[in-house]
């Protein structure tokens, strides 16, 4: 997919989507129920790496129920994913602009109940798996933030990344359930939310791989 055009007026559009981000996330850590208006018992989903929004607005409006946040480093990305949230007034939906290299710094243990991995970079040119968001030492993290129960859903079109996740949440300690690689083919299908990258692999005929990690 190609890279998208740096957004003009970055900061003032974000100010007018300004009850969908917090300016300073890490002031959430272990409170984000209180800080986005809901009760202490409402599930928390977390999705890293989000790109445009598709799969959050859309996940965020199926699961009333849920606070969904979701996370994004790019600024143009984010802020067309924040503009979309904004426009449909979905209340359970809000936004943080950060790297998930120090995702610690933004959630206390045993805050998220559920996260989401989509298509994240699989890191193939630069041969650097240790910045995989599936390798070992961030899935440490994601233990941590996770309650007991909790379970990561992993959705990828690269077959090598796909292995290599695989051995990762077995190593630690992962239970892996829904295996598939041809999501769209199996009896997963019905109830995928596709993204914009899933759709585009999904239009070029490659097999998309998918996998629930449970705690």
């Amino acid at each position: 997919m190609a890279r998208m055009r740096t957004k003009r007026n970055i900061p003032q559009r974000m100010d007018k989507c300004h009850e969908r981000w917090f300016d300073a996330p890490m002031l959430n850590r272990g409170k984000w129920r209180e800080a986005c208006g809901f009760d202490k018992d409402v599930p928390v989903w977390l999705e890293i790496g989000c790109g445009k929004g598709k799969f959050c607005t859309e996940m965020a409006l199926r699961h009333p129920e849920v606070l969904y946040i979701a996370m994004e480093r790019d600024a143009s990305v984010t802020l067309a994913a924040i503009e979309k949230a904004h426009e449909l007034e979905i209340p359970n939906l809000f936004f943080i602009r950060g790297d998930a290299g120090i995702i610690e710094n933004y959630f206390e243990e045993n805050e998220i109940d559920r996260m989401f991995l989509n298509f994240s970079d699989p890191w193939t040119r630069q041969n650097k798996p240790k910045r995989r968001l599936t390798y070992r030492d961030f899935l440490a993290k994601y233990k941590v933030m996770m309650k007991q129960g909790g379970a990561i859903e992993f959705k990828t079109d690269n077959d090598d990344l796909f292995d290599f996740s695989l051995v990762e949440f077995e190593e630690m300690g992962f239970a892996l359930t829904d295996v598939t690689r041809d999501l769209h083919n199996s009896e997963w299908n019905e109830q995928n939310i596709r993204t914009e990258f899933e759709q585009k692999f999904a239009d070029q005929g490659i097999p998309i791989k998918r996998v629930v990690a449970q705690m």
